[in-house]
């Protein structure tokens, strides 16, 4: 099975070469085997980020022909089918990814965040506001709640920096699947700050469960329209 780490690291970089202009539109890139020995990577690792790099739109794989760049697209594509943070999200597309904290506390949970999580009564969230930029340029804001259950006691809120899933995962909560909805949404009382003036965004409200199908985590995610491409690939 193909290292999802090494799956990372190769499509990362053929990402970035793809959005440098390595590979015009319609040029071949290299064979699964070329790109093996390039990497000192198996065939089925460049085979999954070959993959990645097609859901995502910045290559087509012809069978028998070989795989190709597509036009280049300046916004940052995110396949829906993959779980993971945004701050990689970001990075796979070749761009510096920066989370910047606007607050962090512990407080008690909301009706709707207690529905949600599947809280009892008086139950504590640890909330975090969040905007997200890309090579300085902000792309979107992040409202957040994890059950307080799952952290330490001695769980010191103003830790929290970066990616919550790595912040998740140092203390051994794995996310493992996510229950995602998305809407359009607008209005001055997204976000905070400088920020585009009548934006239009892209809000994805997602509830993470860790294996056990326990809910940790809710967040309600809004992307500025045309920053962000969410993909996903259909068949019949």
């Amino acid at each position: 099975m193909p290292s999802p780490r090494l799956t990372d690291q190769v499509a990362s970089q053929l990402s970035d070469r793809l959005r440098r202009g390595e590979w015009k539109p319609g040029e071949r890139l290299p064979t699964e085997h070329q790109l093996s020995a390039e990497f000192g990577v198996s065939r089925p690792t460049v085979r999954s980020a070959l993959s990645r790099l097609e859901s995502l739109g910045l290559t087509i794989t012809r069978h028998g022909l070989g795989t190709f760049a597509t036009p280049a697209h300046a916004e940052i594509r995110a396949d829906l089918r993959r779980l993971e943070s945004l701050s990689a999200t970001i990075r796979a597309s070749g761009l510096d990814a920066q989370m910047i904290y606007r607050s962090r506390r512990a407080r008690a949970a909301t009706s709707e965040e207690r529905e949600r999580l599947e809280l009892p009564e008086r139950s504590q969230v640890v909330a975090t506001n969040r905007s997200l930029t890309a090579s300085g340029e902000l792309v979107a804001f992040s409202y957040d709640v994890i059950d307080r259950r799952v952290l330490p006691t001695d769980f010191e809120v103003s830790s929290l920096t970066g990616s919550l899933f790595e912040a998740l995962a140092r203390h051994g909560i794995e996310v493992a699947t996510a229950v995602t909805e998305i809407h359009a949404a607008a209005g001055g009382n997204v976000g905070w700050g400088k920020r585009p003036r009548n934006a239009a965004y892209v809000l994805l409200s997602q509830v993470h469960y860790q294996d056990n199908a326990r809910p940790v985590m809710f967040n309600r995610t809004y992307f500025i329209e045309g920053k962000f491409t969410f993909s996903l690939v259909r068949a019949r």
